[in-house]
């Protein structure tokens, strides 16, 4: 949970008294090496938490953050990163344009539910004012020069606001002129469960709860449960295979792993899965010889959703021991995160 990881450091220093600069990716264009959403706090001892894409580009980030917390200042900045007018000197091809944030500690409250938000896993807008930006600028101006020379630089921070449940979704394009405001969805995926911790689904724990996801480790057997066996995860819950409604209540927002010990009860959970209709859903099952078919078209499944299944689970990358299995795992729950749940916008 890098995001939520940023903003805890940046409470921590505001709560303490002091400011901070928090780095918003607020748009991008072509080839950049974050996208947008990403997200990096900058103190004033030096220090950073969080990342907005390392090398050259996160250098003069960190540079022009620190001016700017100095100066107790907010600023819109685009860069250019290839081509003959690249300002940066990097020559990747895209563009991308970053909202500096001026904190200080009335903006607690803000960012305390900012915290909440992305902790218990709701859902909510993130929006910032770009207006004081536009305003501040030369009439029909829509260069955004770094440092003292841009137009884009105001005292203290435009307002901020959160609205929880989340609405139309708006991006800058960092091609394109400055739009009113920039509205970044959090939480546009729910919980990870995980059922079944075994040598597979404790490791593909491991994997996800590293990768940012907030992991429900679920199992019948206690022992499989503990911190040491699946560290880090967001919950772990003891349950009945059989029934999981009240101690695992799936939404359209989570997304689901089946690993159990036997394909019983892999079927049993999978079943009740499909009809909470995640928006992940996959199973250590093999759909050879209709094996998967005949028991969920029994439940009453249309053989669409049946064929949205994502059997068998992973990227098909001839994976052997539990850890590989769990890459594999991962590696298509992240892709399936940066097309559908979190697409890059560009």
């Amino acid at each position: 949970m890098e995001k939520l990881d940023v903003v805890n450091a940046a409470l921590g220093a505001l709560k303490a008294g002091k400011t901070c600069e928090l780095v918003v990716v607020a748009g991008t264009a072509g080839s950049s090496p974050r996208g947008v959403g990403a997200w990096m706090a900058v103190f004033a001892d030096g220090s950073q938490a969080g990342t907005i894409g390392g090398g050259k580009i996160e250098l003069f980030a960190l540079n022009e953050a620190r001016e700017l917390l100095a100066a107790g200042q907010s600023r819109l900045v685009r860069y250019t990163m290839g081509g003959e007018n690249s300002d940066t000197g990097m020559i990747c091809g895209g563009a991308i344009c970053l909202c500096y944030l001026h904190l200080d500690v009335s903006q607690v409250p803000l960012f305390q539910s900012v915290a909440d938000v992305l902790a218990y896993r709701r859902i909510g807008d993130f929006v910032i004012d770009f207006e004081p930006f536009i305003a501040n600028a030369l009439e029909g101006d829509v260069a955004e020069y770094h440092g003292g020379a841009s137009r884009h630089t105001i005292a203290g921070c435009p307002e901020l606001s959160l609205v929880e449940e989340g609405s139309k979704v708006t991006y800058t394009n960092a091609a394109s002129e400055i739009p009113p405001a920039h509205i970044e969805t959090l939480c546009p995926e729910g919980l990870t469960y995980i059922f079944g911790c075994g040598h597979v689904g404790a490791a593909t724990a491991r994997v996800l709860t590293a990768a940012g996801f907030a992991v429900v480790a679920c199992d019948d057997r206690p022992g499989t449960l503990t911190p040491e066996w699946v560290p880090g995860v967001y919950d772990r819950r003891l349950v009945d295979y059989k029934n999981l409604s009240k101690q695992c209540p799936i939404g359209p927002r989570d997304l689901v792993v089946v690993a159990t010990a036997g394909h019983k009860s892999d079927i049993d959970v999978v079943i009740q899965a499909m009809r909470a209709k995640p928006a992940y859903l996959a199973a250590w099952l093999a759909p050879q010889d209709g094996l998967c078919a005949r028991p969920f078209g029994a439940g009453g499944f249309t053989q669409d959703q049946i064929d949205g299944l994502h059997l068998p689970i992973g990227v098909a990358i001839e994976a052997e021991d539990p850890e590989e299995i769990a890459i594999s795992i991962a590696a298509e729950m992240i892709h399936l995160r940066r097309t559908k749940l979190v697409p890059r916008k560009r």
